[in-house]
């Protein structure tokens, strides 16, 4: 999976962001196709995790700093994805059987790819707009 120009919010820190997050999904596709996700799926989860609250952080202080009125929606669906991705703390924490790993590794590359894909293209790209509109 590769980030894309057609998923370009237009904010380039924000687009930075994207691509970061983008190829951590690609690495964990690989780990999955090459049977070695035991090794990298708690790193990745943790990595989504820490990603997430630095990056949802500073689109919330953009947000509010140029007034967008879309903020409280765009809260509840940062919202929804860290509550994910604690589920996914918790299947992580719990002991693995055999492949477990790469059914949690699927698990997380499924929940993560839908709500970042649908995030992006329609509820940050909303954010990017509204800043365009006001350039």
């Amino acid at each position: 999976m590769k980030w894309t120009q057609d998923m370009a919010v237009g904010i380039e820190t924000i687009d930075e962001q994207h691509k970061e997050l983008f190829m951590r999904i690609s690495d964990l596709l690989q780990a999955i196709r090459e049977r070695r996700c035991k090794s990298e799926i708690d790193g990745t989860i943790k990595f989504l995790d820490d990603y997430a609250r630095f990056h949802f952080s500073e689109e919330e202080k953009r947000m509010q700093a140029a007034g967008f009125d879309g903020l409280a929606d765009h809260r509840k669906h940062h919202a929804e994805y860290l509550n994910n991705i604690k589920e996914l703390k918790d299947l992580a924490a719990q002991p693995r059987i055999q492949g477990m790993s790469y059914e949690l590794s699927v698990t997380t590359n499924q929940v993560v790819v839908d709500w970042i894909v649908y995030h992006i293209m329609k509820v940050d790209r909303k954010f990017g707009e509204y800043v365009k509109s006001r350039r």
